[in-house]
């Protein structure tokens, strides 16, 4: 017997009894079972469940409902208010947020003065954590004690102050103001370093042709940046669409259901209803949405990865 055979692990001799073909699914097995239990199960699960009945108070007296939960969500009196809710969420907190993380982004690329402090300042909505984050805005925006309304009243705006988180018709908007001030961070850094990838001497040809600042904007930049901006976009779509904290936090989505998105109802139908069934339905369509979202950004990701190799 050889010096190397008794060296062996009693693993290494098992792994040499496998076939050579298989051993590289040895090597992915326990990724692809916590996968599998911390993954695929909860999701399988979840559409398991979205048919049945059931209590979350009496989870053993489920009955089977067919598609009863799907039809729900048709005939649901507050699906139209929740969904214009979500989109509103989406759309405006992640357009807006993109737009002043791409403004602060370029004056941190350009190196203004106190740049590193303006960096710091920048970073710390990111860095926060969430309910940390809401529970200021919510304080902020307090019909009684809230600087907003301070401010309004200061500034002639308004003559009283507005209880805007109580105000079916604005409750929406500070969380939405929140969540733009957690998000333009992120996209701050995504273009800063969007930025720093861009050869300068590009700008310099530019300019000894004559282009002027637009143009330099229009047919370097820009075209440069496209597949991080638009990565940055749809993970912004992703983050936003399934975000919970801000809003449970400031308005738990009333009053009503006038500030209550998708994530928020699907909390309250279990949670508060105790209708895991109709949850479970919710948040099968949630999925749905984050499932095509998902794809757009794997195959944004694998076009830019191409164009770069």
């Amino acid at each position: 017997m050889s010096y190397e055979s008794t060296a062996q692990s009693p693993f290494e001799r098992v792994i040499q009894r496998v076939p050579e073909g298989l051993r590289v699914y040895l090597a992915v097995l326990p990724v692809t079972a916590l996968v599998g239990i911390f993954i695929l199960y909860p999701i399988v699960r979840a559409i398991y469940s979205s048919f049945f009945e059931k209590d979350l108070l009496h989870p053993d007296e489920a009955t089977f409902a067919g598609l009863q939960n799907y039809a729900q969500i048709v005939q649901n009196g507050q699906i139209h208010t929740v969904l214009v809710n979500t989109v509103l969420w989406v759309v405006v907190g992640s357009g807006v947020a993109i737009l002043l993380g791409f403004l602060l982004g370029w004056l941190l690329y350009e190196k203004l003065p106190y740049v590193s402090v303006a960096s710091a300042i920048v970073l710390i909505p990111w860095v926060l954590p969430r309910v940390v984050g809401a529970s200021v805005w919510a304080f902020m925006f307090s019909g009684s004690q809230g600087i907003i309304n301070e401010l309004l009243v200061s500034l002639g705006i308004v003559d009283q102050y507005i209880v805007m988180l109580g105000d079916p018709s604005l409750s929406l908007w500070p969380a939405i103001v929140g969540m733009i001030w957690r998000l333009a961070p992120l996209f701050a850094l995504l273009t800063l370093t969007s930025f720093q990838g861009i050869d300068e001497h590009l700008y310099e040809a530019a300019r000894m042709d004559g282009a002027t600042p637009w143009e330099e904007f229009r047919y370097i930049t820009l075209p440069l940046m496209r597949y991080n901006l638009a990565i940055g976009f749809l993970l912004m779509l992703i983050y936003n669409i399934r975000n919970f904290s801000m809003i449970w936090v400031m308005t738990k989505g009333g009053p009503g259901y006038s500030s209550t998105t998708l994530p928020v109802m699907i909390y309250r139908t279990a949670f508060t209803d105790f209708n895991v069934g109709f949850a479970d339905a919710l948040s099968v369509m949630l999925f749905a949405v984050l499932l095509v979202f998902s794809y757009y950004y794997i195959k944004v990701y694998d076009r830019m990865q191409g164009e770069t190799q």
